[in-house]
Formats: C-alpha cells, structure tokens, sequence
C-alpha cells in the first residue's frame, strides 16, 4: 500500500504522510522543526510519539493518538 500526503495545515503543522500502520510521519526535519513539532503533539493530546536521526536524512518525527 502507498502511503498518503496529507496537507491538514489547520490541525498538524505542515504536509505529512501515512503509513499503513497507521503512523503519520514528517521526514528530513532540522533539529528545530522536530522539537516544534515534538512540543506541537504532545500539546494537542498525541501520546504516541518517536523521533529518530539519520546524519543522510536528518529527523524523522512519528505519530498517532
């Protein structure tokens, strides 16, 4: 299954994808974006949250309530 972009700008904060897990995921963030974003989720109730780095890829932040 290909995962699906979603652009939700007035509920996450910028275009992020879906896994066929379930998991939403934004990919090759700065260190900065992923905290912002880190701070943004766990304000709006996502309890499930993971980040991880790639030194070619950068952050990967992971998602879902």
């Amino acid at each position: 299954m290909c995962p699906i972009r979603r652009d939700d700008s007035q509920r996450l904060p910028g275009p992020y994808v879906v896994d066929s897990e379930g998991w939403s995921l934004r990919e090759r963030l700065t260190k900065s974006d992923a905290e912002r974003l880190l701070d943004w989720l766990e304000a709006n109730g996502f309890t499930q949250r993971e980040v991880t780095y790639a030194e070619d890829a950068g952050f990967v932040v992971r998602w879902r309530r």
